[in-house]
């Protein structure tokens, strides 16, 4: 589906989930809109039941009538809240009518999506073309600013009365005044972010990580300027991209909410800001970034204990995870991805023992690695299942490797292969 033809499509959608509302849920609608359709509204309610309200003159409705045909958005916001409409439909309104003011931006980025040629890469190709990807951007936040400034604290509104929850799941307990001023201080070094960004086209070199650190430092100092030290820290807990790359290991490890604030503090401490913030990781000073990491997983190892240490580097790894989503997928309990994560380990172990033992012929060496990794398939298949197992198995470089007669060893989250063990030359 064509990106227009999406939009539309989105826009009818709307229009119809608000009017299978009105059809399915009479009673949700302000009977100021029913004044303005007599025809179509509701029977009244039996005699039993309270009386219903006089019929409002046209005086009264002219106001509303005339407020939704108006492009005056404040006006017609008010005019809604005064009717009685419940901030999560007003909000679809407002957010309906400030998606009309970006629509020949977004139609104009559409056409450089249809029109590339398709021997070419597309722009959706964000190592390509960046600059796309933050004109996209730029409008998003520009779209979702207007509609925070028109809606205020209704602007989190949803459809159940969860809105202020999910407030404080972002933002904590600060009041509404310090949230729009800490959305503000995210709008503008959002934008200033982005400018460096689309300048470098792709390629980040070191004067533009300093541009980035700089923009970030002074992001920080403008938001320890308006909050508490204790708002500041609470925040950035709930919003950082730290805690958007700790989400998934502090899950599967089911960390306490201690022991999330004890990691974030020492990421927030000893990380590289950048490489949270950004992706970016310094490619030029790779032993100062492995010292920084030591430093790192040492402080966590003395805050959490070792057992809990050794759970969190476990679930911090890329391939437990997905191993932690096989499992999941395949209704097994989690114990069934520790299970084959040490599998792996295991298997890893005796690859470098065979590869090692100079009482073994080449020959013999070769074969005890693929007896090795036939092993471990049939393990995988038993412990994740037979599909899963599979699967897994099959894109596994690691035991593809033992397979081919190669020792592996890991480190962290580095792979390390050993040269294939030889075979005996043929008989002459």
């Amino acid at each position: 589906m064509k990106p227009i033809a999406a939009l539309l499509t989105g826009s009818v959608a709307l229009n119809v989930v608000l009017i299978a509302t009105v059809l399915a849920r009479p009673a949700l609608v302000p009977q100021t809109v029913w004044n303005l359709l007599p025809g179509f509204a509701p029977a009244a309610p039996a005699a039993s039941q309270a009386p219903p309200a006089p019929r409002p003159t046209a005086g009264r409705t002219a106001p509303l009538w005339s407020a939704l045909g108006s492009s005056d958005l404040p006006t017609l916001i008010a005019q809604l809240r005064a009717a009685g409409f419940p901030p999560a439909v007003i909000q679809a309104i407002a957010a309906a009518r400030i998606e009309g003011q970006f629509t020949s931006r977004l139609r104009a980025l559409a056409a450089q999506v249809e029109n590339v040629p398709f021997w070419r890469p597309g722009v959706t190709s964000m190592n390509n073309h960046t600059r796309f990807f933050e004109e996209r951007t730029q409008i998003y936040r520009e779209r979702t600013r207007q509609l925070r400034e028109l809606l205020g604290q209704d602007f989190l509104a949803a459809a159940s009365p969860e809105a202020s929850a999910q407030q404080q799941r972002q933002y904590g307990q600060l009041p509404p005044a310090k949230i729009a001023l800490v959305e503000r201080i995210n709008d503008d070094y959002a934008e200033m972010t982005a400018q460096v960004r689309a300048a470098a086209n792709g390629i980040i070199l070191p004067e533009d990580r300093e541009k980035l650190a700089l923009l970030e430092r002074e992001k920080r100092a403008d938001l320890a300027a308006i909050l508490t030290p204790q708002e500041l820290e609470d925040y950035e807990m709930r919003s950082s991209p730290i805690t958007q790359r700790l989400r998934s290991a502090m899950t599967w490890m089911n960390a306490t909410e201690e022991e999330f604030r004890t990691v974030f503090r020492l990421h927030q401490q000893l990380g590289d800001p950048l490489s949270y913030t950004m992706g970016l990781r310094n490619p030029v000073n790779f032993q100062e970034r492995r010292e920084r990491d030591q430093r790192l997983a040492s402080a966590i190892a003395s805050a959490l204990g070792g057992q809990r240490a050794a759970e969190y580097e476990r679930a911090q790894h890329y391939e437990f995870q997905q191993l932690a989503r096989i499992v999941q997928r395949e209704q097994r309990d989690l114990q069934a991805a520790i299970t084959a994560f040490d599998l792996r380990a295991a298997a890893a172990a005796g690859s470098v023992r065979i590869h090692d033992d100079r009482s073994l012929a080449p020959d013999q060496k070769l074969a005890a690695m693929r007896t090795l990794a036939q092993k471990t398939r049939e393990q995988l298949t038993e412990t994740l299942g037979a599909t899963a197992g599979k699967a897994y198995a099959d894109s596994a470089n690691w035991l593809q490797a033992i397979e081919s007669g190669r020792a592996v060893s890991f480190s962290g989250t580095a792979t390390m292969y050993r040269s294939a063990v030889p075979s005996s030359p043929p008989p002459p």
